[in-house]
């Protein structure tokens, strides 16, 4: 997280009056990187059968690919290096595909939308994801969550609470993926 500035302004109208105004600089947060997850790898291993083709995940770069969300209408919430987020959940979910043994990478991709990638950031703070993914031939899959954490009343604390969160948001999101009962559907021939 950047320190808070104070930007100076100076005005002058028509020389003869100068005004000194302090405006407090903008805090940005930067979420930490994903690492691969051992309780979301376990569950993709322990899928009953391989999958009879290897895939990986991709995401339409062209749809709802925004890198950042502003966090209680001030301060800007990034993912990690300012991916962006429907890039940062590709990237995340095909580590734990490739961890798992579920992919490689000349595979074909279960095509994906980011639907919502958004928070809360007052009460229950919460992460809501929501993704499709789509096989040609087969039903899309649509896979919602919503990941609470405990978030801080003040704008600096609560904001760094969300950023905190994402990654565990994440995590959250590609475990019901992992989870629903269709995803193994998505790898079959």
């Amino acid at each position: 997280m950047a320190p808070q500035n104070r930007v100076l302004l100076a005005a002058s109208a028509a020389g003869t009056v100068t005004t000194t105004i302090y405006i407090p600089g903008f805090q940005t947060y930067m979420a930490s990187g994903y690492a691969p997850s051992p309780r979301n790898v376990e569950r993709l291993a322990a899928l009953n059968a391989a999958p009879a083709s290897l895939r990986l995940i991709g995401f339409d770069a062209a749809m709802n690919n925004k890198n950042m969300l502003v966090c209680r209408a001030s301060y800007p919430v990034y993912g990690p290096n300012k991916t962006p987020f429907a890039t940062l959940l590709e990237a995340a979910s095909n580590m734990e595909l490739a961890e798992a043994g579920l992919a490689a990478a000349d595979a074909p991709r279960v095509h994906a939308t980011l639907d919502e990638f958004d928070f809360a950031s007052f009460g229950v703070g919460k992460w809501m994801i929501s993704a499709t993914f789509v096989v040609d031939g087969k039903a899309p899959l649509v896979v919602k969550n919503e990941y609470s954490y405990p978030v801080s009343g003040g704008a600096v604390a609560g904001c760094a609470d969300v950023t905190k969160a994402l990654a565990a948001g994440v995590e959250s999101f590609l475990n019901k993926l992992y989870s629903d009962p269709r995803f193994g559907e998505l790898f079959a021939q």
